[in-house]
């Protein structure tokens, strides 16, 4: 894949609701009175990805995730699984060694809108002067945050390994946070609200730069390091748990680069080999 923090919260988590996973996105836009209502009808438990309440989580928002993890003993993904199906079935995911429960939570919603007249290309250029076309107007961060990670960049085997070997996306996962921790700033001390206040700057900034039409737009170095932050919070959220970092996989199975430089080539679009089942 990040969370507005995240875009839309999915009303999946009722059951009566699950063919609205279309509303799901990556980085799981989230509204926190909404999450409420939606949450009182998951159980809380391992099995569900959701370690504790709802109520639980909001007095933690701006408590250090690190903390928050080594207090409770739990995987961070799952302690704040109440949150949004980005967090629980990372959980899930993480428990039963398995990404592609993560993947295929975003799959059905990637076809649909990432097809059809509105998936127009659109060119964003970065301070460094390196260019990322892209199709996905419906949430357009999932695109620069992994593409700023390099989890883009894998060649067509690693992209492949990540998605069905979990040990090395573990691997990959353990080494970049790693990186994180020597270079963001303030890595120990991300908080829940820190990523839900990145995300919703994020979000406004790349629609903004979409309005009427325009088919190119400029990102600030603020936004760069916004992506980071991104990244640097899900490392965070994995506690002392270390190991995978769902998002990785979903990115490896999500796009792949063409020919073009800069151009990104989509799964759902049939342009990239599909790596799931």
């Amino acid at each position: 894949m990040v969370l507005r923090i995240l875009l839309l919260i999915v009303a999946s988590a009722a059951e009566d609701d699950e063919a609205n996973i279309s509303c799901q996105l990556l980085q799981t836009g989230l509204h926190f009175s909404h999450a409420r209502t939606e949450r009182r009808k998951w159980n809380v438990s391992v099995a569900n990805g959701v370690c504790q309440s709802f109520s639980s989580i909001e007095q933690e928002m701006y408590e250090p995730m690190v903390n928050v993890t080594e207090r409770l003993g739990e995987d961070g993904w799952c302690t704040f699984g109440g949150i949004g199906t980005w967090a629980s079935n990372c959980a899930i995911a993480r428990h039963m060694r398995d990404s592609m429960i993560f993947i295929k939570t975003f799959e059905e919603a990637y076809n649909g809108y990432m097809n059809g007249p509105q998936a127009t290309p659109f060119t964003l250029r970065f301070p460094d002067n390196r260019t990322l076309i892209i199709r996905d107007h419906t949430y357009p961060l999932d695109d620069t945050y992994c593409f700023l990670n390099g989890w883009y960049d894998f060649p067509r085997a690693a992209r492949a390994e990540l998605v069905s070997n979990f040990s090395y996306l573990e691997e990959v996962s353990d080494r970049y946070c790693d990186h994180l921790a020597k270079t963001f700033p303030g890595y120990w001390n991300i908080t829940m609200a820190d990523l839900w206040t990145e995300s919703t700057s994020d979000e406004a900034f790349l629609h903004d730069i979409q309005k009427n039409g325009a088919d190119i737009g400029y990102a600030t170095p603020s936004f760069v390091d916004g992506m980071y932050l991104h990244a640097a919070a899900k490392c965070v959220m994995r506690g002392g748990h270390r190991g995978a970092v769902c998002d990785i996989a979903n990115c490896a199975a999500r796009a792949c680069f063409g020919a073009s430089p800069g151009e990104l080539l989509y799964t759902a679009r049939g342009e990239c080999e599909k790596l799931t089942k």
